[in-house]
């Protein structure tokens, strides 16, 4: 459901004021996964609905000057509900629940739902353009307020990950069940002595929240951020055929401060801490990047000045902003408000044993974990950047018909990624060392940190026009190479490298990379008011990650071989070649007053 309305109000010549308000509303069951192997019940309802009010002014200032002045007020709420499966005799929704790695089954509310979201923004842009000889200036200022409240309960309701099927139907009969290392099982919770515990639970986690938090509470936040930027360009054309365009844009995105106090949160003795040789990344706070300088440069050039030939180029500098939702995890999981309990059956003995199906956890009470996953931000992060550089040509061959060629290049790096600097082969340094009595630490000490790297280079050609004044034509090929070093743009539960200690093998060709890109589009207005249209689109493979042997690699540990060394990841190629051929044949028939049928 979409609703726009506009008013335009033009009080003087020299003044047009506009104001807008729009609404969208938008519901899709069983949004949130498509994957064949999985139940229905592992899903959940998309929602979105939004208002927005904005109004403008551009004024007209003497005869060379021009100011335009833009205000919006938006509102966005992004719930995701679940109307699935639940226990009989209560509301409690199946917990998500996977096994049978080789059929992938899975069912159960997915357990980052049900999602509680909502955004505000309030924007101001003020644009002034000064014209001036053969110069055209402008400067202005954006400001953008973002606040992003959510209640996220990942893991409240728990998830399962079973090793089998045979072992997720005994374990819902008799929730003592467990197998054993000899091939035996046993019914009552504890394996045949010399043997140990292999399944059938070989995950499962249940969040909660610590220091007297509920679960919704700890997983409650909102999240603001300001960006403010000023910019300022000049639009030069000294001679007919040649123009140049000169930029510079300054930005800041400040971040919010962690929820927990610095001095009271769980890993604080370890801030500034170097423990053998490596130091503790995070600094508790969000660093705020306020030094995105970004110049611009531009030129298009006339080279006979007859309008048969173009030839441009353009480079710069553009910084990207950082999610807030990207925040989230590292204000909310921090140790000190909310964090996961563990537990699967080989480590019954030492965790405790995982609970009936249809309970969780007594978790009421909990002010400490013992070895809790936290999330920190390095205390060098900067917002991702990139370098990029384009050129192209284009000449008309024959009257309305023209040759294209473009080369781009982008390079980024800054790239936000993942690593658990608190990896064994980094030594665990902070495994211990907190609590009373120094034995307890952290688990995984996820870092977001600014390591990421991209590279990307293409080559288009083409042609282009008019053959006639009856035939329209388009084609395109690309050629091109898309290279990283990590691919996770915001999932804060997947480490995509193989070794902390050999990310080099990391850098490869990007999960984008396609080499071939090849576009074609054909229109033919034919006699008798007849027009036949032609569309063909054709993208080559993405890559895929292999074992040392050619295996697909399932996850980034099946790339380390047996000697310790690390295959270089996506040396493969996935079955997603993709082409489409789209053909429409209409012809229009007037039927009188008005009237038409195509």
């Amino acid at each position: 459901e979409v609703f726009l309305a506009k008013v335009d109000w033009q009080p003087t010549n020299n003044h047009l004021a506009t104001a807008r308000y729009t609404y969208t509303n938008t519901e899709q069951d069983n949004g949130t996964f498509d994957v064949d192997s999985w139940g229905r019940s592992a899903n959940a309802v998309e929602k979105d609905s939004s208002w927005s009010l904005g109004g403008s002014l551009v004024s007209t200032i003497g005869d060379n000057k021009l100011n335009e002045f833009r205000l919006q007020y938006a509102f966005e709420d992004r719930p995701r509900p679940y109307t699935g499966a639940t226990f009989t005799g209560t509301d409690r929704p199946l917990p998500d629940t996977a096994f049978d790695f080789g059929r992938s089954y899975r069912f159960g509310m997915p357990f980052f739902i049900p999602v509680v979201y909502d955004d505000t923004r309030w924007q101001f842009v003020d644009n002034f353009t000064w014209l001036t000889g053969s110069h055209t200036v402008k400067a202005g200022v954006e400001y953008n307020q973002t606040e992003a409240f959510q209640t996220f309960i990942g893991f409240g309701n728990a998830r399962f990950i079973f090793g089998s099927t045979d072992g997720f139907l005994n374990y819902i009969d008799n929730p003592l069940y467990l197998e054993c290392s000899d091939g035996s099982s046993s019914d009552v919770g504890v394996c045949p002595e010399g043997t140990s515990a292999t399944g059938p639970v070989i995950f499962y986690l249940q969040q909660t929240g610590l220091g007297g938090l509920t679960v919704e509470e700890a997983g409650t936040q909102t999240i603001e951020q300001e960006e403010l930027a000023l910019f300022v360009q000049d639009l030069w054309q000294p001679t007919p055929n040649l123009t140049f365009s000169f930029g510079l844009r300054w930005e800041s995105q400040n971040q919010p401060d962690l929820i927990t106090p610095r001095d009271e949160l769980f890993y604080a003795p370890f801030i500034g801490q170097t423990v053998n040789g490596q130091e503790f990344p995070g600094d508790g706070t969000i660093p705020s990047d306020t030094g995105m300088f970004q110049p611009r440069l531009g030129v298009s050039w006339d080279p006979t000045g007859n309008g048969r030939t173009v030839i441009r180029a353009n480079a710069g500098i553009y910084n990207a902003r950082v999610p807030g939702l990207y925040l989230a995890s590292a204000r909310s999981t921090d140790g000190s408000r909310g964090g996961g309990i563990y537990r699967d059956s080989t480590l019954i003995n030492i965790l405790g044993p995982t609970p009936p199906y249809d309970e969780l956890l007594d978790l009421s009470g909990t002010d400490e974990l013992f070895n809790p996953d936290v999330y920190v931000f390095d205390k060098d992060f900067k917002n991702p950047r990139t370098k990029s550089f384009a050129v192209s040509a284009e000449h008309v061959i024959y009257d309305r018909m023209a040759l294209v060629f473009k080369y781009n290049y982008a390079d980024t790096d800054r790239l936000t990624r993942y690593l658990n600097l608190n990896d064994p082969l980094l030594g665990a340094n902070w495994r211990t060392g907190l609590g009373s009595d120094g034995t307890n630490g952290i688990g995984t000490l996820w870092t977001a940190e600014a390591g990421g790297e991209s590279e990307y280079w293409g080559i288009t050609g083409g042609v282009k026009g008019w053959i006639g004044n009856r035939i329209n034509l388009q084609a395109y090929y690309t050629y091109g190479e898309d290279k990283s070093n990590d691919d996770n743009e915001r999932d804060p539960f997947t480490l995509r490298y193989a070794r902390i200690t050999d990310l080099d093998a990391e850098w490869g060709l990007s999960d984008r990379d396609q080499k071939h890109r090849a576009n074609l589009w054909f229109l033919w207005a034919a006699p008798k008011g007849w027009n036949f249209n032609f569309s063909y689109a054709y993208r080559s493979a993405q890559p895929l990650s292999l074992t040392e042997t050619g295996e697909v690699a399932e996850s980034p540990q099946d790339r380390i071989n047996a000697d310790g060394t690390v295959t270089q990841r996506n040396l493969g190629r996935k079955d997603n070649e993709f082409s489409s051929l789209d053909v429409r044949i209409s012809k229009l028939f007037n039927l009188g007053k008005g009237f038409q049928i195509e």
